[in-house]
């Protein structure tokens, strides 16, 4: 029963999200296990990733075309990976990515507090690309978006990323690192469930008392 109330929240939060009146729409992933606003729904392939140990691991990529623009999301699995390795992916990411182009902006990240990296990248034919880069719950996901020189930075699809774990809840970090939840988190169909992590106000980090 409860997965079925936590696969009920998330429905809940997709249809009352962002999607905005130029058809971006946010897609969830139960197998993946995230939440990301594309332009239309992506098609989804199997594909390949080489690690920092040069293993083949397997990934999913997800990506959607508007306007010429391409927006992709890969989804690695890192589930068996040693700690060490798994916590290091976002940053072989990145410098995989440095070596397409001329590299404009590179800076450690965080959406929801989870670690990761952006970078901003001139390709030698003017294109552009928005890259991030994160780790979380055995997935390493890297997100790139590949634009005209002309378009505007891509902020709702870098921005959109939502983390979800193996029991279908949202993943956020307090400043401490500590697990945090928000009402606004909280599938309503549960009723107010247990969780074992602090509970704070929707967009607040005030703890409730």
């Amino acid at each position: 029963m409860r997965s079925t109330g936590l696969v009920l929240g998330v429905l809940m939060f997709l249809l009352s999200g962002q999607a905005n009146a130029q058809g971006w729409q946010e897609f969830y992933s139960p197998e993946d296990r995230f939440v990301l606003s594309f332009p239309g729904t992506p098609t989804i392939e199997e594909t390949e990733w080489i690690d920092q140990d040069g293993q083949t691991r397997t990934a999913r990529s997800y990506t959607a075309e508007r306007a010429g623009n391409t927006y992709t999301l890969i989804a690695v699995d890192y589930e068996d990976a040693p700690y060490n390795l798994a916590r290091g992916s976002y940053d072989h990411a990145a410098y995989i990515y440095r070596m397409k182009g001329e590299v404009t902006f590179d800076s450690w990240a965080a959406s929801d507090r989870v670690d990761g990296h952006h970078l901003q990248i001139t390709l030698p034919d003017t294109r552009r690309i928005f890259f991030a880069a994160h780790y979380s719950v055995g997935r390493l996901y890297i997100i790139e978006a590949n634009v005209s020189a002309r378009t505007a930075p891509p902020i709702q699809f870098q921005q959109s990323m939502i983390f979800i774990d193996k029991e279908g809840e949202r993943i956020r970090y307090t400043e401490t690192g500590e697990r945090l939840i928000r009402t606004d988190d909280l599938p309503e169909a549960l009723g107010g469930p247990d969780y074992d992590a602090p509970i704070l106000e929707a967009g607040s980090d005030v703890y409730i008392p």
